[in-house]
């Protein structure tokens, strides 16, 4: 799924990504109202980010367990099993490798045209959930970063459980082939492997050997598990 979603090209016919959102059972959406750039603080930010909205989106996702579903999307039987995944400690789970796994994509569409597409993993690790995302556009959403071609940022999840962290990526068609397998790979054995991976670093490999020799395009990152920071001080 992810690998399809990488080869999605920015300009794309909505047409042409129809057949591989139909693959996975994709849903469409339209994207909140813009905010009034009266109502912003920062009036060109907020011009700027009105004036690259999407006229919709679609998305799809794929998770062995739907942890994050209610029980009208997967069944009953399907959601009571999730519930004994969130209630039974990860560590019990972990000789038999059932841990839980979100992967999904989501493709915004602009005038008949593609004008984003990303890719998410997020997977449960040794003591929390961690994460990683990607996200392809014609040009940066944001007025800060509109002059560069990749950049990344940390965040938090609010996963069941016990929250976690994840990484952020964002490029732009310039991006380097190497940013771009920054971004996109990530570690299989998180999923599969018999012992759950510890930190983001496991399982985004190459994004922090790519930002730990090019700090500049990403501020802090942290995590309670494994201290990161892209910008030591």
């Amino acid at each position: 799924m992810l690998d399809e979603a990488a080869r999605v090209p920015i300009g794309a016919s909505e047409d042409s990504i129809l057949p591989l959102v139909n693959r996975y059972g994709g849903t469409k959406w339209a994207p909140t109202p813009p905010t009034a750039a009266d109502d912003c603080v920062d009036k060109a930010a907020c011009e700027y980010q009105n004036a690259r909205r999407p006229d919709y989106s679609y998305g799809f996702a794929l998770s062995p367990f739907d942890v994050m579903s209610s029980p009208n999307q997967t069944g009953r039987v399907h959601h009571l099993l999730s519930i004994l995944m969130i209630r039974t400690p990860s560590v019990l789970r972990d000789a038999i490798s059932m841990r839980d796994w979100l992967v999904g994509a989501e493709i915004s569409i602009r005038g008949g045209r593609v004008v984003s597409v990303g890719g998410y993993l997020y997977v449960e690790g040794r003591n929390r959930w961690l994460g990683n995302t990607w996200s392809l556009f014609g040009e940066m959403p944001d007025l800060d970063l509109r002059q560069r071609a990749y950049a990344v940022s940390g965040t938090f999840l609010t996963f069941p459980g016990n929250g976690g962290g994840g990484t952020i990526h964002s490029l732009t068609p310039a991006a380097a082939p190497e940013q771009f397998k920054s971004a996109q790979s990530f570690n299989t054995r998180c999923i599969t492997g018999l012992v759950p991976c510890r930190c983001l670093s496991d399982l985004t490999p190459l994004a922090f050997q790519y930002l730990s020799r090019h700090p500049d395009v990403g501020s802090s990152i942290e995590t309670n598990d494994c201290p990161y920071r892209l910008n030591p001080r």
